[in-house]
């Protein structure tokens, strides 16, 4: 059971409690419970929308390339944030600590990560990247 009530003490954190079956009333703002609660985006911690989705065919359109994977994660992070669709190609075989025990020596010919988005949000997501003040590579 679920206290619906967004002005309720208990969902000002972002996180709200879960009742038992038994409890009818919530126990901070004495609201009647129910047994589904629908997401609220106005709450910190609930899920986003959706993301567009990539058409099939579709034209792709680099924006990044990075072999830093501390970069590369800013990146979803800054692209998530902004609701825009992207596709990355290298990440799922990067390496670039290599040797017999993972991790013992750097090898900087790595693959670097590339970052692709649809045509159409090119130009917006070259902008927001550019506007995050990501390192200058090289």
């Amino acid at each position: 059971m679920y206290c619906p009530n967004s002005e309720c003490p208990d969902a000002q954190d972002g996180e709200r409690a879960e009742f038992r079956d038994d409890v009818a009333v919530c126990p901070f703002c004495a609201t009647a419970l129910v047994s589904y609660l629908e997401p609220d985006p106005t709450i910190v911690g609930e899920e986003p929308p959706p993301k567009p989705r990539i058409a099939d065919d579709e034209e792709m359109e680099v924006v990044l390339e990075t072999i830093d994977l501390t970069e590369a994660a800013i990146v979803r992070s800054l692209l998530d944030g902004a609701g825009m669709p992207y596709l990355t190609r290298g990440d799922d075989q990067y390496d670039a600590f290599q040797g017999t025990l993972r991790g013992t020596f750097f090898n900087p010919t790595g693959r670097p990560i590339t970052f692709l988005v649809p045509t159409r949000m090119a130009k917006d997501a070259r902008e927001l990247l550019k506007e995050s003040e990501l390192p200058d590579e090289g």
